[in-house]
């Protein structure tokens, strides 16, 4: 599927080392801005409480050993620019996540709480994985992808990055930098562009060829013309 990763523009090293890297850095979930990330409220009728306990720090534990990367599932939304590209001077780069992975999951959005019935069978695992692969419904405008990956600090990419959008602020030494890159490497590159109809991503033609190598080529290919002394 594809996902859209938003980085600033302070932030570009990160955005080339996934470019560059082929992956994407996961982080602790705890330190996401969502102040309430994590959080779950239980409630139990016929479970014994000294079995309720266990079980919340089995989940515990398993989240501690779950690090999170955040996408979107769409590039058009002012929000995601404004809050994650530093107001279209930032970037978002397109990657192919894998369908069929048990990492990567699209966020259930809820009330404040994550909420766990504890009565009858429980998968700290489980549990652990939609705790973090759920939000408070006031986040639904992010559209979000998760990827709950457990191998370290990065998932690698199994394909490399094909498109990157650039905000229509981005400072021109960067977006030109930026479309050099992506010409070498092969990357569609575009420019958002706001219109009645929302956010579009226009296309960024390369760049052109420095014309003095090619003047300076041409004088040095042009006999002289024989000089009177």
């Amino acid at each position: 599927m594809k996902a859209y990763k938003f980085k600033a523009a302070q932030q570009i090293p990160h955005a080339f080392d996934i470019i560059f890297n082929n992956r994407l850095y996961c982080a602790d979930w705890s330190a996401l801005n969502d102040p309430m990330e994590g959080m779950f409220a239980y409630s139990y009728k016929s479970a014994k409480e000294d079995d309720v306990k266990r079980t919340v720090a089995s989940i515990v534990r398993e989240k501690q050993q779950i690090r999170v990367c955040s996408l979107s599932e769409t590039f058009d939304c002012h929000l995601l620019w404004s809050h994650y590209a530093s107001g279209f001077s930032g970037l978002a780069i397109e990657v192919e996540l894998p369908d069929d992975s048990p990492e990567v999951r699209k966020v259930n959005y809820r009330g404040v709480f994550a909420g766990l019935t504890m009565d009858g069978h429980v998968d700290p695992q489980q549990a652990a994985e939609d705790i973090l692969g759920s939000k408070y419904v006031e986040w639904s405008y992010e559209k979000e992808i998760r990827v709950l990956h457990r191998g370290g600090e990065y998932f690698p990419l199994a394909s490399p990055v094909r498109h990157i959008i650039a905000g229509h602020r981005m400072e021109p030494a960067l977006f030109e930098a930026l479309n050099f890159i992506c010409h070498k490497k092969g990357i569609r590159f575009s420019r958002t562009g706001i219109g009645d109809e929302g956010i579009d991503a226009d296309h960024v033609a390369p760049p052109r060829e420095n014309e003095e190598p090619r003047r300076a080529a041409a004088r040095k290919s042009t006999p002289k013309r024989n000089q009177r002394p």
